[in-house]
């Protein structure tokens, strides 16, 4: 008579079955059926267009508060051309607490960053005025220029400062709104936002999960994990984790709308490009019951209505404004602006600032008014703070003005106020927690070879 003998090898809470091999009540069985060579690896490729439409036909559509914010930001007729969208999908909308929050606290300087925009462009034009009037008075007054050909070139000077003139003054028509008018007012956008997404913003967390969310996103941050973890106050997971419990994301794709997706933080990057949705996020949502992660931006969405239906297209001019948009807030700090704002500094003596920048960069992104004094080999009684910050800014404009930066680029060193007037200490970008701070001055390092002047 046959018989089988199965030898059996206890290891800890699994057991080696001859028969039937690795085997234990709590651990499930390999998935062995078989597979591709790509599936399981979506983030490691940019998703096509029947992956975006479905989960923008079907998924759950998360909107950020930068995609909230630039119907602020946009001139009218893109603003309207926005919230019609927003409309359009708003039954498949979420919008985290946190996102509220974000938009609310946010609205106002939003609207004075843009008029800051303009300002800096009139300074630029009132510039450029000065210059082109200096090099034509040079001009008239050399005798190589023969009298004849001076009205010729006094007019068309006159015409180029006039259509520059024109130029700035048609940008600052497109633009109808004003900061000092939203404070402490419901404006109208924000009050047709709130028409389009009432039912769909979530409430605040009960304090027991708030507190659980923090926890998670301090540890996340503190370990490069993402998403958000660029993000200095930490408020990309507190909306990320209230989506996740979002019930109507079982078995649905999310599609998360925000212009701040380009970055490391929310992407897998091979060879500094972004493709698919960081792998981190993509076992988030697979945990919590999702079926797939899309990214997208304001603009990609705007792009996107029109070409699953083109009757609902948004025009070409919107198009541009959403694409000028999205790259002014996408220019962040490199370490090559970095490293020559350092320099500038120390070259102008200021080591002082570099030494605060450079130790917040290393201490979470802050330093306190008591470190500064510190820095600076003084007291509250003997030395006031109130510009301390302000040789930093100066320079900033100088890599606005030369392409390196863009104008909604975080301040290299801003003061953090508890009330009115009280600095309690400054804060860097996120950005230069990530940079090297090991610094030497060295003049030759001007990136580009551009006066800097």
């Amino acid at each position: 008579m046959a018989c089988s003998i199965h030898v059996v090898l206890f290891v800890r809470d699994q057991k080696w079955n001859a028969g039937r091999g690795l085997v234990s009540a709590d651990i499930p069985a390999v998935d062995e059926s078989p597979r591709s060579l790509i599936t399981g690896f979506s983030h490691h490729y940019r998703p096509d267009q029947a992956r975006v439409v479905q989960a923008f036909s079907s998924g759950l559509i998360v909107l950020d508060a930068n995609v909230l914010l630039n119907v602020l930001r946009y001139t009218p007729s893109a603003r309207k051309e926005l919230l019609r969208v927003l409309a359009e999908v708003a039954e498949r909308c979420f919008v985290p607490h946190q996102i509220a929050v974000e938009y609310n606290r946010n609205r106002v300087k939003v609207v004075a960053d843009r008029h800051k925009e303009l300002q800096d462009i009139a300074e630029e034009v009132a510039g450029i005025k000065r210059s082109v009037r200096t090099v034509v008075n040079g001009f008239k007054n050399r005798s190589t220029l023969r009298s004849k050909d001076v009205p010729a070139l006094e007019e068309s000077v006159t015409d180029f400062l006039a259509a520059l003139e024109n130029a700035y003054e048609d940008a600052l028509q497109q633009y109808d709104l004003e900061p000092d008018r939203l404070v402490g007012t419901i404006d109208e956008w924000t009050a047709n936002l709130d028409v389009i997404l009432t039912g769909h913003v979530a409430a605040r967390p009960s304090a027991e999960l708030l507190e659980a969310d923090v926890l998670e996103a301090e540890k996340r941050h503190n370990e490069s994990i993402a998403p958000g973890f660029k993000d200095q106050n930490k408020g990309d997971y507190l909306w990320w984790a209230e989506t996740l419990r979002h019930p109507g994301l079982r078995g649905r794709a999310l599609l998360v709308i925000s212009d701040d997706t380009a970055k490391g933080d929310w992407v897998l990057e091979e060879r500094g490009i972004g493709v698919g949705p960081h792998p981190v996020l993509i076992e988030d949502v697979m945990s919590a019951g999702g079926t797939d992660l899309v990214l997208l931006t304001t603009r990609d969405l705007l792009q996107l209505v029109g070409e699953v239906d083109p009757q609902r297209g948004v025009s070409g001019d919107t198009l541009d404004e959403s694409e000028k948009v999205l790259a002014s807030r996408n220019v962040e700090w490199d370490e090559a602006a970095y490293k020559w704002l350092l320099t500038q500094l120390s070259i102008e003596g200021y080591d002082d600032r570099v030494e605060a920048i450079t130790t917040a960069a290393t201490a979470d992104g802050f330093v306190d008014r008591e470190e500064i004094y510190r820095i600076l080999g003084s007291d509250e009684d003997a030395r006031s703070l109130r510009h301390f910050a302000t040789p930093v800014l100066r320079l900033k404009k100088l890599l606005v003005r030369d392409g390196m930066l863009s104008p909604a680029s975080a301040e290299a060193l801003s003061a953090v106020y508890d009330g009115p007037g009280k600095t309690i200490g400054y804060q860097v970008p996120a950005e230069f927690q990530g940079f090297s701070n090991h610094f030497e001055p060295d003049p030759d390092d001007m990136p580009g070879g551009k006066d800097w002047s």
